[in-house]
């Protein structure tokens, strides 16, 4: 008898796979008005946000199979962006979604992500405050030069930042459990110890916080 419902649910599966639409792009466009929080929860979708010449947020889905799968809840003051769970992205192997945001280059307000094995890619930006929270998903940032707070928490996930502008005002506190700590940016009243290097660029008044439990941590 278990191998007979076994039976079923595989053939649910596939059956699932089997029914999925072409691949394609969902996009979205938000208006900011006075927001001032554009919070992003992507679970464990692969997550990409850079900041653009545009006037609204753009939010697109690649490889979106089964109709809309973008959950966009709008308040006066703030963007909260997640996805729809559907166990048939999960099944179409090879071509797994991956969420698409771009933020307009004038936004100045914060920007929250929340995420669990999904990895997250970062790109110019430079003027947001930004908070990134995750757990096995790797974390990979690059910035021409730091205006504004940056805080990164991961568990087993590596964290990766490559800043052009290495005089960048910024405080520096990297923190790791078991994880490699590697900076090759030249920093100014360095300390180090087994789980913590701190230090500054510049007049160090903005922070880079940047904490993984065995994750490792490169700054370059």
């Amino acid at each position: 008898m278990k191998i007979y419902f076994t039976c079923l649910i595989l053939t649910g599966i596939l059956f699932l796979s089997a029914c999925a639409n072409e691949e394609q792009e969902e996009i979205h466009a938000v208006a900011l008005k006075e927001v001032e929080n554009i919070h992003i929860d992507h679970g464990s979708t692969t997550l990409k946000v850079e900041s653009a010449d545009i006037e609204s947020v753009e939010v697109g889905l690649l490889y979106n199979n089964n109709g809309s799968g973008i959950v966009i809840n709008e308040g006066k003051q703030y963007i909260k962006i997640r996805l729809k769970g559907d166990i048939r992205r999960l099944l179409n192997i090879g071509k797994m979604p991956e969420l698409l945001i771009r933020i307009p280059a004038s936004y100045t307000g914060n920007i929250t992500i929340d995420g669990s094995s999904g990895n997250v890619n970062i790109k110019n930006m430079n003027e947001q405050k930004l908070d990134i929270k995750g757990s096995s998903g790797n974390v990979a940032l690059e910035y021409a030069h730091i205006n504004n707070d940056i805080h990164v928490s991961v568990k087993s996930g590596n964290v990766l930042l490559k800043l052009n502008d290495k005089n960048s005002n910024a405080y520096w506190l990297l923190k790791s459990g078991s994880g490699r700590r590697s900076v090759a940016i030249p920093l100014e009243n360095i300390q180090r110890s087994n789980r913590k290097t701190e230090g500054q660029t510049g007049d160090g008044s903005v922070k880079v916080q940047i904490h993984t439990t065995s994750g490792n941590i490169t700054i370059k």
